[in-house]
């Protein structure tokens, strides 16, 4: 005996075809990306970059560290300086969206991130024998209205500090010689 295959299609009821889960897949899938935006955006704060006329682009990567100067007295900073969420008795120096306490601070941190014993550069010239310099970048930006001289306290931290020994830059400095200056397009 054989059995009759029904080559209908089946039913759908009165109801039609449930499209709930679909819809909450693509609500997830909006919500995920919206998140994963705006975390690609965290380390830039908002400033005004000084113009350059000559001036390379490089990608950016993950191995590359992002340290903000903002002026502290634009109209968009004055707001949250205003609420306390950032405070003008500190250096306007900010490292993955905080506020340093100083420039020392500011090198600690840039040593935790960067440790050249964790990330080391065997391609660079080592700063003494078996020792090498952390592969991150560094990347500084400026805002124009902001004097230089944090660029240049920055540039120290990465180095060895006046006054240090080369044993206790190796302890205690980042070792960072891949160090680029944001501009902006002319």
């Amino acid at each position: 005996m054989r059995l009759r295959r029904d080559r209908r299609q089946p039913s759908l009821g009165a109801e039609g075809l449930n499209l709930t889960p679909m819809i909450d897949v693509v609500f997830n899938l909006i919500i995920f990306f919206m998140v994963i935006t705006d975390l690609t955006q965290r380390d830039l704060e908002y400033l005004v970059l000084p113009t350059a006329t000559h001036a390379e682009t490089t990608k950016e990567d993950t191995d590359t560290l992002i340290v903000n100067v903002v002026d502290l007295d634009a109209e968009s900073w004055r707001a949250r300086v205003g609420t306390g969420e950032v405070s003008a008795d500190l250096p306007p120096v900010f490292l993955r969206g905080r506020q340093m306490r100083s420039i020392q601070d500011l090198r600690a941190r840039l040593r935790r991130f960067a440790n050249p014993e964790r990330y080391p550069d065997p391609s660079a010239r080592p700063v003494v024998p078996g020792v090498f310099p952390s592969r991150k970048t560094l990347l500084i930006r400026c805002d124009r209205h902001q004097d230089f001289g944090w660029v240049q306290a920055i540039m120290q931290a990465c180095t060895v500090m006046p006054g240090e020994t080369i044993q206790q830059a190796i302890a205690r400095s980042p070792l960072l010689v891949k160090v680029h200056i944001a501009a902006a397009e002319n």
